[in-house]
């Protein structure tokens, strides 16, 4: 065999030696501790005690000029009633605000008009629900014909996902130890943990065009809170050793 054969077989040689794992007190690479799974669920109930709701004006008019004159008056109006009912300026905040040109047309779709559509939306939160109808009343009576988009929540959520988030461990480590009594072993440290936040609320019993506003004669309008819900899953992984 000559020098350069013998080179070869040598280097293959270290090369496999390298990829056979130690035998002895050495652990393999990769083997990973026993452990086990499991998700839990905690849901925290809660009533609502903020709302946040859109109030806009719709105008139109043939003339761009008139119908935003007329829609600045409106939205001013409005403001001013809300302030009346207590809303401060730091809970009314302007959202949208456009303008565009709407044209009529004949049968063979000719232009024969055209108009000029003004929209000025509000976002208003109210922080006294029980106030929540009679802020409406007053927005419908000073010109408000658009109101949508009614959310419920609760100013504090941290404290309340908080709470989930302790129910939910405590139904995660309550099944983990029923699955370990089953299986005949026991929990040991938690290796790792994950966790996701959901839950909400949503009311609407508006829609855009709710009519013409502008000292509409409606009684004092109903609005139903509900509850909001707070949930938080979990994923824990315990270590598992065997049962004493």
């Amino acid at each position: 065999m000559n020098k350069k054969m013998l080179l070869i077989f040598a280097l293959l040689t270290l090369a496999l030696s390298a990829c056979v794992p130690a035998l002895g007190g050495g652990q393999a690479v990769g083997l990973q501790e026993p452990s086990l799974a499991v998700n839990g669920t905690g849901v925290v109930t809660l009533d609502p005690d903020i709302v946040t709701i859109s109030i806009g004006v719709n105008t139109e008019d043939d003339d761009a000029g008139t119908a935003v004159s007329r829609n600045n008056r409106q939205v001013e109006d409005i403001m001013a009633a809300l302030s009346e009912m207590g809303i401060t300026a730091e809970d009314v905040q302007t959202n949208n605000f456009s303008i565009w040109p709407r044209q009529d047309y004949d049968f063979e779709g000719n232009p024969i008009s055209t108009s000029y559509v003004v929209d000025n939306t509000l976002t208003v939160t109210v922080r006294d629900l029980d106030s929540l109808g009679d802020v409406l009343d007053a927005a419908i009576d000073a010109g408000a014909n658009s109101i949508y988009g009614i959310n419920f929540s609760i100013s504090d959520r941290e404290d309340a996902i908080s709470q989930a988030t302790q129910l939910a461990m405590e139904n995660a480590e309550a099944r983990a130890q029923n699955l370990a009594g089953v299986a005949s072993v026991e929990l040991g440290e938690v290796l790792f943990i994950n966790s996701f936040v959901g839950g909400g609320g949503y009311f609407d019993p508006y829609t855009q065009g709710l009519g013409g506003g502008g000292g509409a004669d409606l009684a004092s309008v109903p609005i139903a809170s509900g509850q909001l819900t707070v949930t938080v899953d979990v994923n824990v992984t315990y270590k598992i050793v065997p049962a004493e």
